[in-house]
């Protein structure tokens, strides 16, 4: 049986390393091919062209790596025409997947969407969206409720950062420190994010914020999960530019640096989501191209989007309890201020900390990836292996499913 999988970018190829080891652990006859990274690679995909750089948000963001895009859709296509697998999974990289998924759905191919559009994005077209896919596996309670809506064939899978990852305790706060080597006294853990236009734009804004708080308070150090190791030069150059060299380590796990941490200033992605279900209080920045946020906000003034909400945990959980600063206001002025309030208020700490297990409440479904994989067999079973594609539709055999 053979499944093709696609990510585009750190936290998918995470996801799909992940996906792929609880499909082999069911079945020995696999055979995994597509677009990814290092983790999927490792885990045994064939990769038709390595995709980690391509994942972006935005819309003019987009533009750059559209080439790119291409290309990789070019080579799914030969593959496909040459040899279709049983099954599709497409992890995140929205608008890229919506085309793929009905491309490949157009051939016969049993196409599950895996950490779907984001609905606090994609909302009002998610009824456009939805037959792009055959089925969507659902992480996060509202998009189980809009994708449902929109009339897709849905499966709360959950989060599998919510089977892995438990508020730490003081116990593992000290030994996640002693194993990054790190000294006693207030840590501040930096995380820039895991995509390309992310580290370039925000590291330099965490970094100010990180160098204005020490100056206040020399006791605190800092340290920066580096999510990718082509990120390095980039960082290292950033941190001695503010001679931040004596106080802010490097280490390659972000999880460990963050139950480590006192505090965490970072990007508005997955590293939130870790975060709050580590349960490390933290303050949130985004920064968006100019035309992005003027898009975003005209939807808003239409009804198309709720808010500029950009933090996870703020999302699933509906309300802003995570301080965030995106656009202009994610200065390293304005978070420095944000984060020493909250350093030097422990009842703000705790008042944060209480909203992040509810996060972890709502994301916690038990067995994630097992729940994704058994979804992905099912369909590859069910796969009408004498449907015939006539005129980009699907004709299938009586009961053989949408």
């Amino acid at each position: 049986m053979r499944i093709l999988l696609s990510a585009g970018e750190v936290s998918g190829d995470v996801a799909g390393s992940r996906l792929v080891r609880a499909l082999r652990a069911r079945r020995s006859d696999l055979a995994f091919f597509g677009l990814g990274g290092p983790r999927m690679a490792g885990a045994g995909v064939e990769l038709l062209r390595s995709t980690n750089a391509l994942g972006t948000v935005g819309i003019s963001e987009s533009f750059r790596v559209v080439p790119g895009l291409v290309r990789a859709f070019a080579s799914l296509r030969r593959r496909v025409a040459g040899s279709p697998p049983d099954a599709a999974v497409l992890i995140a990289n929205d608008v890229f997947h919506v085309v793929l998924g009905r491309w490949l759905r157009a051939r016969g191919v049993p196409t599950l969407s895996y950490f779907p559009p984001q609905v606090w994005i994609w909302r009002s077209l998610a009824r456009v969206f939805a037959p792009s896919f055959d089925e969507i596996l659902t992480s996060f309670p509202d998009e189980e409720r809009v994708w449902r809506a929109a009339g897709a064939s849905t499966t709360f899978v959950g989060h599998y950062l919510g089977d892995v990852l438990r508020p730490a305790t003081e116990e593992e706060r000290r030994h996640a420190r002693g194993a990054l080597g790190l000294p006693a006294g207030p840590l501040v853990a930096v995380l820039p994010g895991s995509r390309e236009l992310e580290v370039r734009r925000l590291t330099p804004v965490l970094l100010d914020a990180a160098r204005l708080l020490h100056e206040r308070d020399g006791r605190i150090r800092f340290i920066l999960p580096v999510a990718d190791s082509a990120f390095a030069p980039r960082i290292e150059a950033e941190v001695a530019r503010r001679g931040l060299e004596g106080v802010l380590g490097t280490t390659s796990s972000g999880h460990d640096a963050l139950r480590a941490a006192d505090l965490a200033i970072l990007a508005s992605g997955t590293a939130s989501l870790e975060a709050a279900l580590i349960g490390t209080p933290m303050v949130i920045a985004y920064r968006l191209a100019a035309l992005t946020m003027g898009v975003v906000r005209s939807a808003i003034s239409l009804g198309l989007i709720d808010s500029d909400t950009v933090g996870l945990p703020n999302l699933v959980l509906g309300r802003r309890a995570i301080p965030e600063h995106i656009q202009d206001r994610a200065s390293g002025f304005a978070l420095a201020a944000a984060a020493e309030r909250l350093l030097g208020d422990e009842s703000l700490l705790e008042k944060q900390r209480q909203a992040l297990g509810e996060v972890s409440r709502l994301l916690f479904a038990g067995g994630s990836d097992a729940r994704a994989a058994e979804a992905v067999l099912a369909a590859a079973e069910r796969r009408p292996e004498r449907g015939a594609a006539f005129g980009g539709a699907i004709v299938r055999e009586e009961g053989s499913g949408t």
